[in-house]
């Protein structure tokens, strides 16, 4: 298992859907000269707008005064005596990402099958770790600069198409 966190959050304005990156989690101590930002690996995980929500509400320390969805669901383990140890992203099928919500209930792991958007949004609000099967980083993880900067790209390219079209469409008129 790989320890990582939430690098960032984006949106990705073709699906219209949330990107969360999962960045590893380097302490600072461990970092050196050979670890560069420009060598950050990140996994991207598209997610839904409400799921992305939840987490940029939380990572902003926004309050609202009757729960949240994950906030509720946080809270019904935690008045069920359950206490979230962490969350793993457990593999890849089909371009779908898989996860699991570990849960310590009087001292015995249980394990519940998750969307990973949920269960980042759980993890941050029990200031659980998070964590990724090594198969799965190995397999999905990006070079974060060239992911983002791919993701420029394509914002880019939209733009000139529509503007392309907008052309075209004035000259038909």
């Amino acid at each position: 298992m790989i320890k990582v966190k939430v690098g960032d959050l984006l949106f990705d304005e073709i699906s219209q859907m949330g990107i969360v990156l999962l960045e590893e989690d380097i302490q600072e101590s461990q970092q050196s000269e050979e670890h560069k930002s420009s060598d950050i690996k990140v996994l991207p995980i598209w997610i839904g707008m409400f799921e992305a929500q939840s987490i940029m509400f939380k990572l902003q320390n926004m309050f609202f005064p009757r729960p949240l969805t994950h906030d509720l669901l946080k809270n019904c383990i935690e008045m069920l005596f359950g206490k979230v140890k962490y969350i793993i992203i457990t593999s890849i099928k089909d371009n779908t990402f898989y996860a699991e919500i570990c849960i310590d209930v009087n001292n015995k792991e249980v394990r519940v099958d998750s969307r990973p958007s949920d269960a980042i949004a759980l993890a941050i609000r029990c200031e659980c770790p998070i964590y990724v099967n090594e198969e799965v980083m190995n397999l999905a993880s990006v070079k974060k600069e060239e992911f983002i900067k791919e993701q420029r790209d394509k914002i880019l390219r939209q733009i000139l198409e529509l503007s392309e079209l907008e052309e075209e469409n004035k000259l038909k008129h």
